[in-house]
């Protein structure tokens, strides 16, 4: 009887409130929020951490609509714009050493040097750091802004004049902030490539990775603790081709690529016992660029400072289309997918050192879509035994 009443008197407050926060407060917000806080007004259950979240919900949604509003905000936070774009930035630093022609058709041939010793380097060893920073704007209660740092290391050997394989090693950190959840992660993958550069110029670059990412969630609210951990896995292809020009000392590099990314979530239970369902998403992307860049040529070292602008469009996208959270109580609400939008335009300035035994460089790059950009700059070093 007394849980009949208890009911009674939540349902009644809801719908007495409903119309008014529905219509007002909930305006301009994404549907699905108020999806959630339909679920999480369900729940009657009097123990465990989601008892205590729905007994808080209850309190506050007709005495301080903004910290309600906030609250559910939090609860239902989408974090799955932040799972792909932290995926795609990841996979864009490993596929960096397939961006670009082979300097010469055999290492130890640096480009404009007179001195060339065919079959004199046997192993290449090729590292490079990066940090970057995003800033999302999605408007789907997922807006974030992120910190990535990391590093590439990769070891790669001539097959034959023209024809190298590698294997490359890349980790990369992410940290969230100006967002309703804090979120970290922490990305490894392995990338297998080949390079191939012929004769004329022309060169065709493909490369295949796989990795994991490992992810830490905190939306805790007024006192009560709410996190979480989960898993992302993600597989890719890409293939580069185009020509090297030389007209002097200038460098011209007209290229295109094709990726496809295929992005696994697993499913989870946070600390207030909602369960997250496991989700997937694909991309293919097409992509076009222009690498224009001048030498000035030292005795035994060349310094080459470049500019790069190039554009892309997603071909496919397309996955799930929402991930389904199941309350105590049996309540249950769905959060849509948040995928980038189709089109991307990539710039870039930088500087390489290219000498006998080594190169080194600096790289800014910028991206941008329509609701995001990312600011990255990489610094990378080369040696040849």
């Amino acid at each position: 009887m007394k849980n009949i009443f208890k009911l009674f008197i939540i349902l009644f407050c809801f719908d007495a409130s409903a119309a008014t926060v529905s219509e007002k407060a909930f305006a301009g917000l994404p549907e699905y929020l108020f999806d959630a806080a339909n679920a999480w007004a369900g729940i009657f259950s009097e123990f465990g951490p989601g008892a205590e979240v729905a007994s808080y919900i209850n309190e506050i949604q007709t005495s301080d609509v903004s910290e309600y509003l906030e609250t559910i905000s939090i609860l239902g936070f989408n974090n799955t714009a932040i799972a792909l774009l932290e995926v795609d930035q990841h996979i864009s630093q490993s596929f960096n050493v397939i961006d670009s022609p082979l300097v010469a058709r055999r290492n130890s041939c640096t480009n404009n040097l007179i001195k060339c010793e065919y079959g004199r380097r046997m192993l290449v060893i090729d590292g490079q750091v990066f940090g970057s920073f995003a800033d999302y704007q999605g408007n789907q209660n997922n807006d974030f802004k992120t910190n990535n740092t990391g590093f590439v290391v990769n070891a790669k050997s001539f097959l034959s004049d023209g024809w190298l394989v590698g294997a490359e090693y890349t980790r990369s950190l992410t940290d969230t902030h100006d967002s309703r959840a804090y979120s970290d992660a922490t990305s490894n993958s392995v990338t297998l490539f080949t390079q191939y550069l012929s004769e004329s110029g022309f060169f065709m670059n493909f490369g295949l990775n796989a990795g994991h990412t490992s992810w830490n969630i905190d939306k805790s609210l007024a006192g009560i603790d709410d996190n979480g951990t989960y898993d992302t896995y993600f597989y890719a292809g890409q293939m580069n081709f185009g020509a090297r020009m030389l007209r002097g000392r200038i460098s011209m590099i007209p290229s295109a690529s094709v990726r496809y990314a295929l992005v696994t979530a697993d499913k989870y239970i946070d600390a207030v016992a909602q369960e997250f369902d496991d989700w997937w998403y694909n991309t293919m992307t097409a992509s076009v660029d222009m690498y224009l860049g001048f030498d000035f040529i030292g005795s035994d070292f060349v310094v080459r400072p470049g500019v790069r602008i190039g554009g892309g469009y997603d071909i496919i996208s397309h996955g799930t289309d929402n991930m389904r959270v199941q309350l105590i109580d049996n309540q249950f609400y769905d959060v849509p997918i948040e995928a980038p939008k189709r089109a991307i335009l990539n710039t870039g300035l930088g500087i390489d050192f290219f000498n006998e035994f080594f190169t080194a460089g600096l790289v800014y790059s910028f991206d941008m879509r329509s609701h995001y950009t990312v600011h990255t700059v990489a610094g990378k070093l080369k040696i040849a035994f």
